[in-house]
């Protein structure tokens, strides 16, 4: 997700009337960016490289289910995904940033 349920702006409006847009979704630019840090982290030695695989690993798996099982029982990509049940959000198709599930694929980073 994009920020923490247990920070005070989860998932509140930005402005009245305004939907908490970053605030909380699975965003998958921000999230192949942390998958990039952590591939890299994962080939630097050092005291993190163990718990960087484990965390690529399970980010990666989870995006990977939660892309492609959207795709799978939808026909689309989606913009965003909800952080508590996966389900396919906002704008679709949308292979803008969403598309980056090639380069997850392929661990192209």
């Amino acid at each position: 997700r994009s920020l923490s349920a247990s920070d005070p702006f989860y998932h509140k409006e930005n402005a009245p009337g305004d939907a908490p847009y970053w605030r909380g979704y699975v965003w998958i630019n921000a999230n192949y960016l942390i998958l990039r840090s952590l591939w890299h982290l994962t080939r630097t030695v050092g005291p993190y490289q163990s718990e960087a695989k484990e965390l690529y690993t399970r980010l990666r798996d989870a995006l990977l289910r939660t892309i492609l099982g959207q795709y799978q029982t939808t026909g689309y990509f989606w913009e965003q995904y909800s952080d508590v049940d996966g389900q396919g959000m906002r704008c679709h198709p949308f292979t803008g940033w969403t598309a980056l599930v090639l380069n997850i694929m392929a661990e192209d980073f």
